[in-house]
């Protein structure tokens, strides 16, 4: 993790996705033990109604909840076999490519669940089952998207100063970091 001395744009994005990616950990946690408890129902004729939306829902959550973690440490599968054989300001060029691409195509999609959310609101949606509102969850989902569309960005500006000044871009390089 970062010293908060370091940059205050990098520290910042660093907790929150940590501490989003741990709620998203606990929404995990929640899911097996729902599941677990489903299963042990079953065996005796007494299942947990609503299982099933319930777990839907918190996978939803999960998936957006630890992707801006995951993209700031550069968790994505990446395949460098070829690009780690070019300089530094070669494979930064690559790299401005890639992100400003992904950029681009993930603040569409961050946009779009805005407005799926938004529509989630206006008509009302429910689960079947348990009749839970769907719009907090499809917000959450949204806000979530957000960091990492700044994870991406945060990669964009640091790949162009890798292009400008030759120096690698020392965040995420790869390995996840965890803790505090």
């Amino acid at each position: 993790m970062s010293d908060p001395t370091q940059g205050s744009a990098i520290y910042l994005s660093e907790r929150v996705t940590l501490w989003l990616a741990r709620a998203g950990s606990v929404g995990l946690a929640v899911m097996m033990f729902l599941t677990l408890g489903d299963v042990i129902g079953r065996m005796f004729n007494s299942p947990i109604v609503g299982t099933v939306e319930v777990t839907e829902l918190i996978m939803g959550m999960m998936i957006y909840l630890g992707v801006g973690y995951t993209t700031l440490y550069r968790g994505h599968i990446r395949v460098d076999i070829l690009i780690t054989q070019f300089s530094q300001r070669v494979q930064g060029i690559l790299d401005v490519i890639t992100y400003l691409i992904a950029f681009l195509f993930m603040a569409v999609v961050c946009w779009r669940l805005f407005l799926q959310a938004a529509s989630r609101i206006e008509n009302n949606d429910i689960t079947q089952i348990w009749e839970i509102q769907v719009w907090p969850i499809a917000f959450i989902m949204a806000f979530a998207s957000v960091l990492m569309v700044t994870s991406l960005l945060l990669h964009l500006v640091l790949s162009v100063r890798t292009v400008l000044t030759g120096e690698p871009n020392r965040l995420g390089g790869g390995t996840q970091q965890t803790g505090e």
